[in-house]
């Protein structure tokens, strides 16, 4: 079976959702719950994403963010990676949580941004007969109705801009979120296939048209990549320089300074040469390619942070360059 269309671009938004293998739990506990709310927080903020609405339910979960740059596959995979390894330790067990990769569905802002944070919000009464989803814990329809106790991370705004300002503008929110959902959008959603896009059609022949482009833009970066990209090898070999080490000292699991340059190392890999995160993992002996994007983004946000890792991936680069002259 191949694998949904993924339609990535700046300033898109999506509603994305995923849910558990063979529909078991993915939430055990309020614990869980936060955990997730927590680490979606900081993945938005890390990959540039913007948060306008979520909903977790038992066994799975509903997001509507944008993208401010096309990283939604990154942050996405980030969030189920690091939520699973997280569930697994606190619950002692092992394998994969998820039934796969999210499903993101690509909408028309102008058309249906509305209309999919209520399907979102109205999901606990669509499931549950009779639940009051202003009383909802796990929904970020509670924030809207309580902007003062809001996560920094979510955006409110965005939608509230839209039914009007002050308390006239919260009350015509609220009235909408307490209509029901279009039977357009259940239709949609509880169709035999769910489709990537939901617009119009000239929204959808927008974005078609958009995707030719970017395919062709892509081949022309990828063959440019491919002929230019520093091996894995190579980056091994000049980090290694960099930080005085041994190449086989890269293989080995180290905690400290060590453990500091192989996951430069990997984070470079990613950065300057695209490799896979397969690729990556045999080199450095890790099995899981979960565990290599954790170390790869945990680097990329200390990278960004401390000037002094920023010199060593300036110097590393510099090698690297001057390697590719000569």
């Amino acid at each position: 079976m191949s694998r949904p269309l993924r339609i990535e671009y700046p300033g898109a938004y999506y509603h994305v959702m995923n849910r558990g293998t063979a529909r078991q739990k993915i939430f055990l506990n309020d614990q869980d719950r936060q955990r997730f709310l927590d680490l979606l927080g900081q993945t938005c903020q890390m990959w540039g994403v913007w948060v306008y609405g979520y909903c977790l339910m038992d066994n799975h979960y509903h997001l509507l963010v944008e993208t401010t740059d096309a990283a939604l596959s990154r942050a996405m995979r980030h969030l189920d990676g690091i939520y699973t390894q997280r569930y697994n330790r606190a619950h002692r067990r092992d394998g994969p949580l998820f039934r796969g990769r999210y499903r993101a569905i690509l909408i028309e802002p102008e058309e249906y941004f509305m209309a999919v944070a209520r399907y979102i919000h109205r999901n606990p009464a669509e499931a549950r007969v009779g639940v009051d989803i202003s009383r909802y814990r796990w929904s970020s329809h509670r924030w809207y109705l309580d902007k003062k106790r809001c996560p920094e991370w979510l955006n409110t705004d965005c939608l509230l801009s839209r039914f009007g300002k002050g308390r006239q503008g919260l009350k015509a929110y609220w009235e909408f979120m307490e209509g029901e959902v279009e039977e357009e959008l259940r239709e949609f959603y509880h169709g035999k296939y769910l489709r990537p896009i939901l617009g119009s059609k000239d929204f959808v022949e927008r974005v078609k048209e958009e995707i030719e482009e970017r395919v062709k833009r892509d081949e022309e970066i990828s063959e440019a990549r491919r002929l230019f990209r520093p091996g894995i090898g190579q980056i091994v070999s000049a980090t290694a320089r960099v930080y005085g080490k041994k190449e086989e000292e890269f293989r080995k699991k180290r905690r400290g300074h060590g453990n500091e340059a192989r996951a430069m190392a990997m984070y470079l890999c990613r950065e300057l040469g695209g490799h896979r995160l397969r690729e990556i993992g045999v080199v450095f002996g890790l099995e899981k390619y979960s565990s290599v994007s954790s170390a790869c983004l945990s680097m990329k946000a200390r990278v960004e942070k401390e000037k002094r890792l920023a010199r060593q991936a300036k110097e590393i680069k510099k090698l690297l360059k001057g390697q590719r002259q000569t």
